[in-house]
């Protein structure tokens, strides 16, 4: 499901808005009607990100379990900004151009 790598501008297709779901959360006033919507959208929105920060690990040559960064406020932004091995390493090759346009398409193989 969370196979192969995704380099840092697809991470930040599928990560982003799960964070500015979740600023609008955190910021609605309590007994807004949007108040269930936002929630649901961002309990949707949540499995994408993780997906994303895995593969965005892989990329950078670490583990799935590297995707937890995302957990601590603004740590989360390293994955969007340090680059990807440019070598193959044990997740796959690196994405080609071909790969990240499939990849913004669709974060999960």
């Amino acid at each position: 499901m969370a196979n192969g790598r995704m380099a840092r501008g697809s991470f930040f297709l599928w990560y982003f808005p799960s964070v500015l779901l979740g600023i609008m959360l955190k910021f609605d006033p309590v007994g807004s009607p949007w108040d269930s919507i936002v929630a649901l959208l961002y309990l949707i929105s949540l499995p994408v990100a993780l997906v994303a920060a895995i593969r965005r690990s892989h990329d950078l040559g670490r583990s799935g379990w590297f995707a937890l960064i995302c957990l601590v406020p603004f740590a989360g932004w390293y994955l969007v900004f340090k680059p990807g091995s440019i070598e193959p390493n044990k997740y796959g090759p690196p994405p080609s151009s071909a790969q990240l346009n499939e990849a913004t398409m669709s974060p999960i193989k």
